[in-house]
């Protein structure tokens, strides 16, 4: 069984599998929309080739020469794909990947979309590159060992003649004797404690899952606040379509609660927003909620409230990664209300 990842390595490698879920919906929409062409002058494929493939997106990427100075396989590819850290820090390789992808899927993809690829990038290797430093740091803080001095003698055994012991108790170890233990009631009373602390526990845990659904966290502002225009669009499904929008992977479900994070582009900007159901065999109700904010400003919160009588999905507002001319932190969540939980997707930032 592979040994856990320390909480810095494991931060490093979230932001790597968050990006290379989007490179991996870019290259699934290629491979479903896409049509595989032979580079330049090279001869028809004797068989069927399959659009959006590792090899066809090499072959792209080597013959529309996507990564300058690069040598790129098949095998490369696999790794940006994958999140492979050595791979998923390097700006050429992930954007050249990405627009090989929309180039098959006859895709726009402009100079902002690779600069946010760059800056997603660049969030990635400061990540390892702080993983790599704890690492260096780790030793340092663990207990020193102590340090020398003389060792002493062993003290000579002691038999039932010492004149100490012929009227106390004989000695079986260092840690106790043949008197009877008085220890229980020690023991007694430390189960009791536990026993309380746990239901106390459950009984905070009861109490927050009675938390009327929808409401914003406390000191969150309302979703719409400090936003103009088309910041954030509160009917969802009317303007996207869920199955035309990138989904983040991986998905928010837990439990009976299922949900996502997804997003797309609309007049210009990217959105994001999220989606809350419950499995119909055993319905619980939560929703879904996605938090924003511009810069180091406060957090806002747009959620959207899941009844248990609701057998469909519920979607959040979707939410511009730009406001005010200010780049946007985003987090989307799915939560349930008995008895509370919450799953969120990494903070997504923009800028």
């Amino acid at each position: 069984m592979p040994e856990p990842l320390a909480p810095w390595w494991k931060e490093a490698h979230d932001a790597a599998r968050l990006l290379a879920s989007n490179l991996e919906a870019a290259a699934a929409h290629a491979s479903r929309d896409g049509v595989y062409t032979p580079p330049p002058g090279s001869p028809p494929p004797r068989r069927r080739r399959r659009p959006g493939s590792l090899r066809h997106l090499a072959e792209v990427i080597r013959s529309r020469r996507l990564a300058p100075g690069v040598s790129v396989d098949k095998d490369i590819v696999a790794g940006v794909l994958a999140g492979e850290l050595r791979y998923i820090t390097e700006p050429v390789l992930v954007t050249a990947v990405a627009r090989a992808a929309h180039l098959i899927a006859r895709v726009p993809f402009d100079e902002a979309d690779a600069e946010r690829l760059a800056v997603a990038c660049a969030h990635v290797a400061a990540l390892v590159e702080a993983a790599e430093e704890a690492d260096r740091r780790a030793p340092s803080l663990l207990p020193a060992a102590r340090s020398g001095g003389t060792p002493q003698p062993a003290e000579p055994a002691r038999t039932a003649d010492d004149p100490d012991l012929r009227d106390g108790p004989v000695i079986i170890d260092a840690t106790f004797t043949t008197r009877r233990p008085r220890r229980h009631r020690a023991v007694l009373a430390g189960v009791v404690l536990l026993v309380l602390t746990l239901a106390a526990a459950g009984l905070v845990v009861a109490t927050r899952g009675e938390e009327p659904a929808g409401d914003e966290p406390a000191g969150e502002a309302a979703c719409r606040s400090d936003t103009t225009d088309d910041d954030v669009i509160v009917d969802t499904p009317r303007v996207f379509d869920d199955d035309l929008a990138t989904r983040l992977s991986p998905t928010l479900d837990f439990d009976q609660m299922n949900g996502s994070a997804r997003y797309a582009r609309h007049q210009g900007r990217t959105y994001y927003w999220g989606r809350a159901g419950s499995d119909d065999h055993d319905p619980h109700s939560g929703g879904a909620r996605v938090r924003w904010r511009a810069a180091a400003g406060q957090w806002h919160s747009c959620p959207a409230p899941l009844a248990v009588t609701e057998r469909g999905y519920v979607h959040t507002p979707a939410v511009a990664t730009t406001i005010g001319g200010q780049p946007v932190t985003v987090q989307i969540c799915l939560w349930r209300d008995t008895l509370r939980r919450e799953n969120c997707t990494p903070e997504i930032r923009n800028g």
